[in-house]
């Protein structure tokens, strides 16, 4: 009898340690805009473990703008966490990822908006999940225009950018808006208006090449520049002046934004005037720009299986419609149930912009999913800045880019 209390005592000891071995608290690494999103990421946290409760978080808020440092510390020290959220693969932290063709499965990726599954590929590897998508557009101050007495085209009969400019100058003098135009100062936001133009870096198809037309490129940039001194708030494209694009629209002193669609969450909690995205201008075409986030994991993780089983959960159908709704962003997964955003504006704004990222040109996804255009992001910005700052000439500036491109494609072969 003692010797069968013994053996189920033994048991049990042995059920609660393997048990206990089977929890896992998980470093996850992220960026939010601000605290409510950190507010709103915690409670989605809380929600995965009530239903997985071995599985918790140890969650580290890092600025956007300080990722890619981050993951050269993690490669110099070989110290990785479980998950990190991203919006690029940079070539540092690449050797460190988990194939989730291997952990999930091939078929898995599938399920994914393409052009943007597309750049969670890594040869015959997937190294990163997809977790929303994003477009960037033009948001608009309806009360302004109202005001002003100048209406808003439909969605699909839209402004050039050289019938737009003088609109939105007329909207702002006669509303009495600070600035005509803000512009989110960010590569990603810039080259949205050479591809709408028809300018892009790289080829669509293997094998990579660099395809960019340079005058076509200088004669875009010389626009771009004209229109940071003609509408836009001055020293904003320089970095000479500290004021904050988002903070400007937000606060009711501009009649137009260029940003992207992870803005609807505020803009429909903060804007105290009505607002609307689109119909972004166009050049030569119509286009936006693919953008949103990946997670994560690293293969260096002794909680691997339960960084998979967190990204199959976070990116599935079901709560990928909870996780837009949460963070105003369109779903990355392709079989997402209809996301209600619960204020008309908002929901409109999804619409419309994922109604422009829609009828982009292909090379507005392949730019992106082509691993060699990591590199290059790090360039384009400081061209451009100092092109509009008179620095250096806008052909520089393409040169520059063009180099980047180039020594990129070197690099992988």
């Amino acid at each position: 009898m003692n010797v069968l209390k013994l053996t189920g005592a033994a048991a049990l000891a042995t059920l609660m340690s393997l048990s206990g071995a089977a929890a896992a608290e998980l470093k996850l690494v992220w960026y939010v805009e601000d605290d409510s999103q950190e507010a709103a990421l915690r409670t989605i946290l809380d929600k995965y473990t009530a239903s997985h409760p071995d599985t918790t978080f140890d969650l580290q808020i890092t600025p956007y703008d300080g990722m890619l440092q981050k993951f050269q510390q993690y490669a110099a020290s070989g110290i990785m966490p479980d998950l990190s959220l991203t919006s690029s693969m940079e070539p540092v932290i690449r050797p460190f990822l988990a194939d989730l063709n291997k952990e999930i499965g091939p078929e898995w990726i599938n399920d994914f908006v393409k052009g943007w599954a597309d750049g969670a590929r890594l040869g015959d590897k997937v190294i990163a999940a997809p977790l929303n998508v994003t477009s960037t557009g033009i948001f608009l101050n309806v009360d302004a225009f109202k005001k002003a007495g100048v209406e808003i085209p439909a969605q699909d009969k839209g402004w050039t950018w050289e019938e737009f400019i003088p609109k939105i100058k007329e909207v702002a003098e006669k509303s009495g808006t600070r600035y005509p135009l803000v512009w989110d100062v960010s590569a990603s936001r810039f080259i949205v208006h050479q591809f709408q133009y028809g300018n892009h870096i790289f080829s669509e198809k293997e094998p990579i090449q660099v395809v960019m037309d340079d005058a076509k490129w200088e004669k875009s940039l010389d626009d771009f520049i004209a229109i940071t001194k003609d509408a836009m708030p001055p020293g904003l494209w320089t970095g000479a002046s500290s004021d904050n694009p988002k903070e400007l629209f937000v606060g009711g002193q501009a009649v137009a934004y260029m940003s992207g669609s992870w803005q609807i969450p505020t803009l429909a909690g903060k804007a105290g005037f009505a607002w609307q995205a689109g119909p972004t201008p166009a050049g030569t075409v119509r286009s936006s720009i693919y953008g949103g986030d990946y997670l994560v994991a690293f293969n260096t993780s002794p909680n691997l299986k339960e960084a998979v089983d967190f990204i199959k959960w976070i990116t599935s159908a079901d709560v990928q419609a909870d996780y837009a709704k949460t963070f105003g962003v369109i779903p990355a997964n392709l079989k997402a149930a209809k996301v209600e955003y619960g204020n008309e504006a908002a929901s409109a704004a999804v619409k419309t912009m994922q109604s422009e990222l829609d009828a982009s040109p292909a090379y507005a996804a392949t730019d992106q999913a082509w691993p060699e255009m990591q590199p290059v992001w790090a360039v384009i910005k400081p061209a451009v800045t100092q092109a509009v700052a008179g620095q250096i000439s806008t052909a520089e500036a393409v040169k520059q880019i063009r180099q980047a491109a180039q020594e990129a494609i070197e690099a992988g072969r």
